[in-house]
């Protein structure tokens, strides 16, 4: 293998502008005093490539503040919309949401992580701390245990050895011994409850969408803990959504020209 070809090759001015870009979005917006002062970098360097990148529309300038453009916007749509369960699966997301009032989601796995594609508000919804676009781990989520459950082993200990088992509440599953128990019982029942794992207050219960040898993802309802009991999540959510998830995947399977 050549040196051009080792995919852990890093370019460093690639790193740099990510990272100034990061810090726009953290700081949600920022002066070039205050980028110099959040990075490691060079003014100089830090205002060169914010020119590059306003020439070619990604920042916009008012004053002496930066922040991100809808530019990225623009990409982000794009991306959503090439995914077919992104693009298929908005109307059952919302027929899902208005028959449980509920906040419903559709989760995907990208680089090890959570990728919180499309959501849908139905008449009782909560909104959380979770967006559109947004990114998490996998184990403290019903549909990231979802997803954990129906990839290989191999890939479930790069995704733990990557990301580790952090904790969030008192109910995060932080052991990776108790965390393949529960991956057993998801294969087993087919759902997957987040029991107060991600927010204390917050259940949700979780669904696969899966492929002849794949899953594409996995879909969820949302909501407080005292109204989406465990009970109602069994007795009277769980149908709805297993009932989402196969159409979906029927859709997926087999898609309309």
């Amino acid at each position: 293998m050549t040196t051009g070809d080792d995919p852990k090759r890093r370019v460093k001015t690639t790193d740099t502008v990510l990272e100034i870009l990061n810090a726009l979005q953290s700081l949600n917006g920022a002066t070039l005093a205050e980028l110099t002062g959040e990075l490691e970098f060079a003014k100089s360097t830090i205002h060169s490539h914010l020119a590059t990148l306003e020439s070619n529309e990604y920042v916009l300038r008012s004053g002496d503040e930066y922040e991100l453009s809808l530019k990225f916007l623009e990409h982000g749509m794009f991306v959503k919309n090439n995914r077919a369960i992104g693009r298929m699966g908005g109307p059952i997301l919302e027929e899902l949401a208005a028959e449980t009032g509920e906040v419903a989601w559709i989760i995907v796995e990208e680089h090890g992580k959570a990728v919180y594609l499309d959501k849908a508000m139905g008449e009782r919804a909560v909104q959380t701390h979770a967006s559109v676009g947004g990114r998490a781990r996998l184990h403290h989520l019903a549909t990231g245990k979802l997803i954990l459950a129906y990839l290989s082993e191999e890939r479930v200990e790069e995704i733990i050895d990557r990301h580790g088992l952090p904790k969030l509440t008192p109910n995060t599953i932080t052991d990776p011994n108790k965390l393949r128990a529960e991956l057993d019982r998801i294969r087993e029942e087919g759902i997957a409850l987040n029991n107060k794992e991600t927010v204390d207050g917050v259940r949700a219960i979780g669904a696969p969408v899966l492929g002849q040898e794949t899953i594409h993802g996995a879909i969820s309802v949302s909501g407080p803990a005292n109204r989406l009991t465990v009970d109602r999540c069994h007795e009277e959510i769980k149908p709805t959504l297993l009932e989402a998830a196969n159409e979906l995947e029927l859709k997926l399977q087999y898609p309309q020209n």
